[in-house]
């Protein structure tokens, strides 16, 4: 599956490449002048036409391909992180392991903070850097037998797991929030971002994936309220 993915993402990007080509082409044979050659211009620019709208048409369905495989496969396209398919899944996986080695797992909910802005203001071609950008620290940051997706739009979840106390996911969330908070430059722009971060523990605060996320959640938006070092405690 993951060189299908690859694969996909190929074929997309020699599509664009012929379509630009294409185009310029175009652009090159509209700037000549010469009427005597009037008639043979035409014709070029019909073939030309005809290609490019050939090459818009591979690409759009190449990426409509790759957006359907990755949803199948529980990817997020943007981000290359899987999405929330595959995060009932894991979180199974590490209740057994958690219940059958006597520790501690953890749900991280991380929100960025003005992503909002970030997209009316700079636009959302600069927006999805932000997430790719992201999306790299947030994964970067934690262990290989953590899990992390993007939930959906800005927000990411994060599954600890192994941890002998409940209060060492503090821990993972600053190490995330300093990973991010690191300047980086998008199209001669310099950004500084911040993530609001909220946390769940099991079994503490619930022994569900679904009541351990809303609680994180919760607690998240408590720490956008906050503003203070934006990790909430979980609500009642």
């Amino acid at each position: 599956m993951a060189n299908e993915l690859h694969d996909l993402h190929q074929q997309v990007a020699q599509a664009r490449a012929v379509l630009a080509d294409v185009k310029q082409q175009i652009a090159g044979a509209r700037g000549q002048r010469d009427g005597d050659d009037r008639i043979t211009l035409i014709e070029v620019n019909e073939q030309l036409i005809l290609s490019a709208l050939r090459s818009q048409t591979d690409a759009e369905q190449a990426t409509q391909a790759l957006g359907e495989l990755s949803r199948s496969y529980g990817m997020d396209m943007l981000t290359q992180l899987p999405n929330r398919v595959q995060l009932q899944e894991r979180f199974h996986h590490a209740i057994a392991s958690a219940h059958r080695h006597r520790n501690q797992i953890a749900i991280l909910f991380l929100d960025i903070d003005g992503f909002k802005g970030i997209n009316d203001a700079l636009g959302h071609a600069v927006g999805d850097e932000v997430l790719k950008h992201a999306a790299h620290c947030i994964a970067s940051s934690v262990r290989d037998v953590d899990f992390v997706c993007r939930y959906g739009g800005d927000e990411f979840v994060v599954l600890v797991t192994d941890l002998a106390q409940a209060r060492d996911a503090a821990l993972v969330s600053q190490k995330i929030a300093s990973a991010v908070a690191s300047p980086i430059t998008i199209e001669s722009r310099t950004i500084s971002l911040s993530l609001s971060i909220g946390v769940s523990s099991y079994p503490e605060d619930g022994i569900e994936a679904d009541t351990l996320i809303r609680r994180a959640d919760l607690a998240m938006y408590e720490a956008k309220k906050l503003k203070s070092n934006r990790l909430g405690n979980v609500l009642p």
